[in-house]
């Protein structure tokens, strides 16, 4: 009869129990999510106010190789170079910072985007540097959803950009693909490049991550930060498919309708 009553007891105890936890979990998404945002609005503020006294010592910099350059002797001409070159780095380190930080903050509303609009911009964007290599790209019929036209079209640009940047010679064939699968668009940007080890493929997508040192691929380990970032205030999620020397393909899904993600919390 006691067992009876303890097991009773349990009973009565256990949607309290499920109540609490849901309370303590949706508690501390709240908590990240108002973190997430303190830690937008900061890299934001950092990196906006970084940008006054950079310009100022670039500034400089540039009148120091303008005024000495050549008249004083090698080791301040490669003095003033190294100075220029950090300069220069530390400004789009700090334009990329911004833009990683306006995704979730300073986005626009989505609206019924075309992505085939969306697309062909990206393309034009990034025409140079795919002519410049004799770049061959392939696409799907895109559908309309509603997203940030804007970021999804810096999204596309990224991963086009990056065909290009690792393609290491060959000449680039990239496919920009699209299907639907389980009330999610599915879509994926391949392409014929250098590839990559299966063991960096989440570590690429951490900001200012890099695989390769800056003499070999330039760049600040943004890009694919920036991407993932996209994708999730659309509800979706990126990944990579690869192997060494086999080329790459990045999926990302977005819901068919999708809210978004990153704009919550404060």
């Amino acid at each position: 009869m006691q067992a009876e009553l303890h097991e009773g007891e349990r009973q009565l105890s256990r949607p309290h129990d499920q109540a609490g936890m849901e309370a303590i979990l949706a508690r501390q998404v709240r908590d990240l999510e108002r973190a997430r945002h303190d830690l937008e609005q900061f890299a934001y503020i950092a990196s906006h106010d970084l940008q006054e006294p950079l310009r100022m010592v670039s500034g400089y910099l540039q009148l120091l190789e303008r005024r000495y350059k050549g008249r004083l002797d090698d080791d301040a001409d490669d003095f003033i170079n190294f100075a220029m070159d950090g300069a220069r780095r530390m400004q789009t380190l700090i334009s990329d910072l911004l833009a990683y930080s306006r995704i979730g903050s300073r986005g626009k509303p989505f609206e019924a985007t075309d992505l085939n609009e969306v697309l062909d911009r990206a393309l034009t964007a990034v025409k140079e540097p795919l002519d410049s290599v004799q770049a061959t790209v392939t696409r799907d019929v895109l559908p309309t959803l509603f997203a940030d036209g804007s970021q999804v079209e810096q999204l596309f640009q990224n991963l086009l950009f990056n065909a290009v940047k690792f393609s290491n010679g060959r000449r680039p064939r990239i496919h920009v693909g699209a299907q639907i699968q389980d009330g999610e668009w599915v879509f994926s940007v391949t392409d014929n490049g250098i590839g990559i080890d299966p063991q960096y493929a989440e570590q690429i997508f951490v900001i200012f991550q890099r695989l390769h040192a800056r003499d070999e691929y330039p760049g600040t380990g943004m890009g694919l930060a920036l991407c993932k970032r996209i994708v999730e205030r659309r509800g979706g999620r990126i990944w990579v498919e690869s192997q060494p020397g086999e080329g790459a393909t990045f999926y990302f899904t977005m819901p068919q309708r999708g809210e978004n993600r990153l704009d919550r919390g404060g």
